[in-house]
């Protein structure tokens, strides 16, 4: 039976190699965390970080504040906007427990979280190369196109769930 945590900042080896592992699989819909330290930093800039358990974590999401540290170019469009935010910075499950509902199971608990806090839920999405499960997954939960980024090798289209204005 699956179960959301949020993940404590005293999380374990074991919990570190299987969220890196999973985010690995699910490369090119999300970016790659080089190493564990890398994932470390994520997680310690991250305001929630969020695992779906089964028997073991099968699932995450990263969610982070504005005004971090963080040197990317998706996150510094939502943080150049000088709104409050809630950024979905990444979020995947293992293969074998897709279309079983963990990603609506998730960002049931990210619109909780964001409403709680009084703050829009942000993210990108790959349009070339086409993320269109993604891009429909968004677009059942209402979130609204606020802006579009090409780069050399791919490009993104900023989402926003607006809950606070």
């Amino acid at each position: 039976m699956y179960h959301l945590e949020i993940l404590q900042k005293r999380y374990s080896a074991e919990d570190l190699e299987a969220i890196r592992a999973i985010n690995q699989a699910n490369i090119p819909e999300v970016s790659d965390i080089e190493s564990i330290d890398r994932l470390k930093q994520l997680i310690n800039w991250s305001s929630h970080t969020i695992v779906v358990r089964d028997s073991e974590i099968v699932g995450f999401i990263i969610l982070m504040r504005e005004n971090q540290d963080y040197e990317s170019l998706n996150y510094d469009f939502f943080n150049n906007n000088n709104e409050p935010f809630l950024y979905v910075d990444r979020i995947a499950i293992q293969e074998n427990h897709q279309r079983k509902g963990l990603g609506k199971l998730i960002y049931n608990k990210v619109i909780e979280l964001g409403k709680e806090l009084e703050v829009n839920i942000t993210c990108e999405v790959n349009t070339i190369p086409r993320n269109e499960p993604s891009l429909a997954f968004h677009a059942g939960f209402g979130f609204e196109e606020v802006g579009t980024k090409d780069y050399e090798d791919h490009s993104v289209v900023y989402l926003t769930k607006f809950l606070h204005s």
